[in-house]
């Protein structure tokens, strides 16, 4: 009986070797798929970045260039390779890990990729930025950027949809958040409508809408701000409309029409 226990500890001891090695492999892998994840999502917080930044850049050098068209061709043609071959990054980096690219980020690459002139993958992020929002006011946000592009789009009825949808994920709140959100929600719909519809009653329904809610915020600076905002947003009149400001907004008051990168 001993002797057929000792012959089963080397066997038992192998089997134990092998588990051990089995988990430190594994363990081993694990990390280093962490680490890579780390890697790729440091990666593309810097290309987004990077891509703010030349939204930026380029919003200032249109309005220095304003009354020189040869100037602001010039601009738009630098800028926008710049633009393209940063989205070929984030289209890469995101693809890799979509479990860890969060609403505004996604909203981010859409709207480059709207400036980029690809309305497949603005289509494509839009959704996905609605699709990953992890709350009611991040989903109700991606909604009404993405109505704002299905506009842009001439496709009018989902857009109207969307925007719909939108006001319905934050419908029933009276705090002021809720009627901040809604209100601007509603200012975008107008503009949408007074300038690529061009539905001037529409619009002015919408507006009307949207200056009831921010009336009812009962912070008086926030207000007069959101109010004064609307204003100016109502009586904008381009004669030459462009799309609106397709990426998410932190609903903070807007002095004039919003406007978007590269078109």
């Amino acid at each position: 009986m001993k002797d057929k226990f000792k012959e089963k500890i080397p066997l038992a001891l192998s089997i134990l070797a092998f588990a051990l090695s089995l988990f430190a492999t594994l363990t081993t892998e694990r990390r280093a798929a962490d680490e890579k994840r780390r890697t790729v999502r440091n990666q593309l917080t810097d290309v987004l970045a990077r891509v703010t930044s030349l939204q930026l850049e380029n919003a200032k050098l249109m309005h220095e260039a304003k009354d020189d068209a040869f100037y602001r061709q010039s601009v738009n043609l630098a800028l926008g390779q710049q633009n393209g071959f940063l989205l070929d990054q984030a289209f890469y980096l995101a693809d890799q890990i979509p479990a860890l690219v969060t609403t505004y980020e996604f909203n981010t690459i859409a709207s480059a990729s709207f400036s980029a002139g690809n309305v497949l993958a603005t289509e494509k992020y839009h959704l996905k930025a609605i699709e990953v929002a992890h709350s009611d006011l991040y989903k109700a946000q991606a909604t009404r950027s993405y109505a704002s592009f299905l506009f842009t789009q001439r496709r009018f009825v989902e857009g109207r949809h969307q925007f719909n949808k939108a006001l319905t994920l934050l419908k029933g709140g009276g705090d002021n958040l809720t009627r901040q959100t809604n209100g601007i929600t509603y200012q975008m719909w107008g503009w949408n409508e007074q300038h690529l519809a061009l539905g001037a009653q529409d619009a002015k329904n919408l507006y009307d809408k949207a200056r009831a809610e921010f009336s009812g915020i009962d912070v008086e600076f926030l207000r007069g701000s959101l109010l004064q905002a609307l204003e100016a947003v109502e009586s904008f009149n381009s004669p030459k409309p462009v799309a609106p400001n397709l990426t998410l907004q932190r609903d903070e008051p807007q002095s004039s029409a919003p406007l978007s990168f590269g078109r």
